[in-house]
Formats: structure tokens, sequence, C-alpha cells
């Protein structure tokens, strides 16, 4: 099933004539659609999540009411798809899935550049950011070459709007400057910290902990493996800081900043521990609001076989594009431990006793 055949859309209203304006639509956008269906609710629903993510201007104001209508349905829609994909297991569909989210509620494409979810900022001004230089009036430490997305911009400027500003302030008068400078400043910023729980055989007591390093200057060593028993459970534990950049200094909002959607949106992340070999996905986890600092728990079963497994931890956001951050984690998997399965029938058989 299509996004646009879900059960929601059936009662969208194509009205009088408007198939000729869903076939004269349907030539500015970029993805086609059945030419024998323009007079169906569906294919209508297509068309308009299609501009909304193209900008796209409408042929008259119903369209726009319509597009709400739309937009508002199609975080349910997700939502269910979701749930489905997840309990299949299906990693890459749960990823396209929050894309799509992503996409809704920024009024994006994946394709475009995260930049261009900045209000005002268009095509046209990308190459603004490619060629600014910081120089010395605005120094910027470990930072070379040109800006590409919205984490490298966020990090030159640092929390500064002047730095903002002189980019592009000859392209835009204060008062659009200052909406871009709002969204901009608004973007959460998240270190994420990794370790992994559970039982070692050559632990004390068993019980451990082991820190996995998320710096890329350490993937190619050796001690990036970490080593776990095969067939166990153990537990991801995935500490999320929020880093202030100085941008606020009162009371912290949790709303997203959503200029293209339609309703107010709390922000909120994804986060998808899968094996992308396999295109298996492990867990999903939703999270909300991180005000500060905030710690999730996510429970695995080392594979069966011993052998050594990468796995990958996805923090997606559930509202904006080009901040989501992904994690190799390298597992050394051993053989099966044997005090823990000596425990796991010793539980059994107490369990066996009581009964």
């Amino acid at each position: 099933m299509f996004f646009q055949d879900a059960e929601e859309y059936t009662d969208l209203p194509v009205r009088h004539n408007e198939d000729h304006m869903n076939s004269e639509l349907a030539k500015c956008l970029p993805l086609e659609s059945n030419p024998h269906s323009f007079d169906s609710p569906h294919t209508k629903a297509h068309l308009l999540l299609q501009a909304h993510l193209s900008r796209t201007m409408l042929p008259c104001p119903d369209y726009d009411t319509d597009t709400k209508t739309v937009l508002d349905q199609a975080l349910r829609v997700c939502q269910a798809m979701l749930d489905v994909a997840a309990h299949q297991g299906w990693l890459v569909t749960v990823l396209n899935i929050t894309n799509l989210v992503q996409m809704v509620i920024q009024g994006r494409w994946l394709k475009d550049s995260s930049l261009l979810t900045i209000p005002h900022i268009e095509n046209h001004h990308l190459h603004i950011f490619r060629k600014w230089s910081p120089g010395v009036k605005f120094p910027r430490a470990g930072y070379h070459g040109s800006i590409e997305c919205l984490p490298e911009l966020i990090h030159v400027c640092a929390g500064k709007d002047h730095v903002f500003s002189s980019m592009i302030e000859k392209e835009l008068p204060a008062p659009k400057m200052k909406q871009a400078w709002n969204f901009l400043s608004h973007l959460p910023v998240i270190d994420v910290g990794l370790s992994v729980k559970g039982w070692w055989d050559d632990a004390a007591e068993g019980h451990d902990e082991v820190s996995i390093t998320t710096l890329a200057s350490d993937k190619r060593s050796d001690n990036r493996w970490v080593r776990l028993h095969a067939d166990q459970e153990y537990v991801l534990q995935v500490s999320l800081q929020r880093v202030s950049l100085g941008f606020h200094k009162g009371k912290q909002d949790s709303h997203a900043v959503t200029p293209r959607f339609p309703k107010s949106k709390d922000e909120g992340w994804f986060l998808i521990l899968g094996e992308v070999d396999k295109r298996e996905l492990i867990a999903l986890k939703r999270v909300g609001y991180v005000r500060s600092h905030h710690v999730v728990s996510i429970s695995f079963y080392t594979p069966e076989v011993p052998g050594r497994y990468i796995y990958t931890l996805y923090l997606m956001s559930d509202c904006y594009l080009g901040l989501d951050q992904q994690y190799d984690i390298h597992l050394h998997v051993t053989p099966a431990s044997i005090s823990a399965q000596a425990d796991e029938i010793s539980d059994a058989l107490t369990d066996l006793r009581v009964k």
C-alpha cells in the first residue's frame, strides 16, 4: 500500500473540475501519478503532499485547506506504517518512514539541502554558505571549508547571531533574517554517549558496564570491538545530552519550529537499533523532548553464533531534517556465558518447583 492509499484520505473532496486542476498540478511535480485517476481523492492527496514538499504554488485557496487536511492525517498514517514496519523488523522501511515524517513536518524533500529548511533560504542562497570563510573577523576553531548542512552551520555560528547575519545580510531584509535565525537558534544539538550493561564471565560478580566509543578517530582501532557473549540479553544505555550554545537564556520551549506545518509539534526523537547487513530492525524507541540530560535503555539479544557483528544506532529527529546521527557498534560475540546459562537453568528449575 502506498501512503496516499490510506483510508484516511477516502473522504478528501474532489470538487467540480478539480480533476483538470489535478492534471495540471501533476505536471509541476516530480513523482508521476496515474493519468486516469485525477478524480480520485487518493491521487489528490498524493499531489498535495508532493506540492507541500516541493513548495509548489497551488491552483486555488481550496487546495490550501485540503493540504492542511492531508498533513493533519499524514502523521497518523506514518505512525501506523511505522508500527507495522517495526513489528515486522523492517529496518530500511522504518528509516524511510522516519524520514517521511521529517519531510512532512518541514515541507522539504529529503534530497534537498537541509539548509533549505531555514525560512526564506532558497536554492539560490546556498552558494553564500558554500563560499563563506570565517577569516579573521569570525574565527571558528576546528572548522575549514564550505558549509553544506545544518550541523555545519550551527557549529560555525556557535550561538552568535552576528556570524549568521554576516553571511546573509545582503540577501535578506532584517525581519526575514530574524525569522531565519529564530529557526536556526532553536535547533537542538544533542551529544550522544553509549555503553552496554550485562553479564560477563570474567567480570566482578559477572555484571559490568562497558563504554562504547563514539569518536570517529577510534574506529580503526581493535579497541572498538566490544566483547559480548552469544545468545544473551544486554542493555544498550544511550545518554542524550542537550548542548547549550547560549542561544536562549530563559525557559526552554519543547515546541519545534515548524513554519510549514499547520499544527503545533513538540520536539521528539526516534532511537533505532538495527543490523544493516541483514536490513533487520532490532529495537525502536521513541524519546520525547530532551531538556538537559536523558538516558534511554534499549534491550537486545546477541546473535547465537559467535563472530563479529556491527549494529548501528540511529538518533533521528521526529520533526527536523538534517540533524540525524548514527553510530556503529562493533560487537565481538564470544561463546555463550556458562555462568549465565547456569543461572537461567537454575531460574527455570525454581519456576517449575513453584508451579
